[in-house]
C-alpha cells in the first residue's frame, strides 16, 4: 500500500461511522467502502446548477456517506483523465439505437423456467456476446433504463446488464441505490486488487444448485457516463464491487459460472447439462492466477 493510499485509509477511518451497516451485515458497521466522483453537467445543461454539480463522496455499501478525502479525489481524477461521457442527444444515432431498443427488449411477462420473469435465460445468443457501446443518450435509452429497473425489482435481483433485458448495448443496473447511481452506461473496468469470496447466483440461471461460492477481486476502479451526460468514477469494494464486476462480466458476453473452478464448476456444469444448457456457451474462463501467489 503506497503513502496516499495509507493516508487515505487513515483519514476514512477517522470519520467512519459507528452504526451496524443493515448491509453488510456480520455485525460489520458502516464505513466508507466505496469513493465517487462524478464530474460537472455538460455545458448548455440546466439540471446542475450548484457548483455544477460536482460530487465527491465516499460512501458504504448502505450509502451512509462520509467526505471523500482529497487524495482519493485526485486518485479518481486521474482514473477519469481521457474517459469522454456520452451525452444526450437526438439525430440518426439515436433514432438508430431507438429502434434496436425496441426490437430487442425482453418482455417483463416473458417466462422461461430457466430464469427469473423478464429475464433472458442462459442459452440465449445476446447473453453469449460482448454487447456494443451507446452511442448517445437517447429518449429510448432513458426508457429501457427505467425497463431495466422495473425487471431488476421484479425479479428481486440486485443487479442487471442490458442484455439481461434483451438488448445488447453496454448499460448496466444495480440496486445498492444511495450508494452510486443506479444506472451506468459504458462502463469500463479500470483496475481490480485483492480477492473476495461471496456467494454469487444469477437471475438469467434459475437452477438449484447454482448459488456458489465465488472468488473475484475485492476492489475495482470503474468509469461509465450517467443517464445525464455526467462522468463517474467509482473504486467500489465488497458488495457493490462484487455487483458491478458480475453485470460487467454480462456485458462482455460472460456468465459468472465461467468464472469458476475445480470441483464447483463440475457440479454446476453437470446441473447445467442435466437442464439441457449447451456447455459450449459458457466455456471455462477462470481469472489468470497471479504468479506471486503461486
Amino acid at each position: 500500500m503506497g503513502t496516499r493510499r495509507r493516508n487515505r485509509a487513515a483519514a476514512q477511518r477517522a470519520v467512519a461511522g459507528t452504526a451496524v451497516c443493515p448491509v453488510r451485515l456480520n455485525g460489520l458497521t458502516c464505513a466508507p467502502l466505496n469513493d465517487v466522483l462524478i464530474t460537472a453537467a455538460p455545458a448548455g445543461s440546466t439540471d446542475c446548477t450548484e457548483d455544477g454539480c460536482e460530487t465527491a463522496y465516499a460512501a458504504c455499501s448502505c450509502g451512509h456517506r462520509f467526505p471523500l478525502t482529497a487524495a482519493a479525489r485526485q486518485e479518481l481524477g486521474e482514473t477519469l483523465s481521457g474517459y469522454r461521457a456520452v451525452r444526450p442527444a437526438g439525430g440518426f444515432d439515436a433514432q438508430a439505437l431507438d429502434a434496436l431498443l425496441r426490437r430487442t427488449t425482453w418482455p417483463l411477462e416473458q417466462e422461461s423456467p430457466l430464469a427469473k420473469r423478464g429475464v433472458v435465460p442462459v442459452g440465449t445468443p445476446v447473453l453469449h456476446r460482448p454487447a456494443r457501446r451507446v452511442p448517445v443518450i437517447s429518449t429510448g435509452l432513458i426508457g429501457f433504463s427505467r425497463h431495466m429497473m422495473t425487471a431488476m425489482e421484479r425479479a428481486q435481483g440486485i443487479g442487471l446488464a442490458a442484455n439481461q433485458a434483451g438488448s445488447p448495448v453496454r448499460v448496466l443496473a444495480h440496486d445498492l441505490r444511495k450508494a452510486v447511481p443506479q444506472i451506468l452506461v459504458n462502463p469500463e473496468l479500470v483496475r481490480s486488487a485483492g480477492t473476495w469470496r461471496y456467494r454469487e447466483g444469477c437471475l438469467s440461471l434459475r437452477i438449484e444448485g447454482t448459488l456458489v461460492s465465488l472468488v473475484r477481486p475485492k476492489v475495482i476502479s470503474v468509469v461509465a457516463s450517467l443517464l445525464d451526460g455526467r462522468a463517474i468514477a467509482l473504486r467500489a469494494d465488497e458488495l457493490l464491487a462484487r455487483v458491478l464486476q458480475h453485470e460487467l462480466d454480462h456485458l462482455d458476453g460472460i456468465e459468472y459460472v465461467q468464472r469458476l473452478e475445480g470441483e464447483t464448476r463440475s457440479e454446476v456444469y453437470g446441473l447445467m447439462e442435466a437442464r439441457g444448457i449447451a456447455l459450449s456457451q459458457v466455456p471455462p474462463r477462470p481469472y489468470p492466477r497471479d504468479p506471486s501467489s503461486a
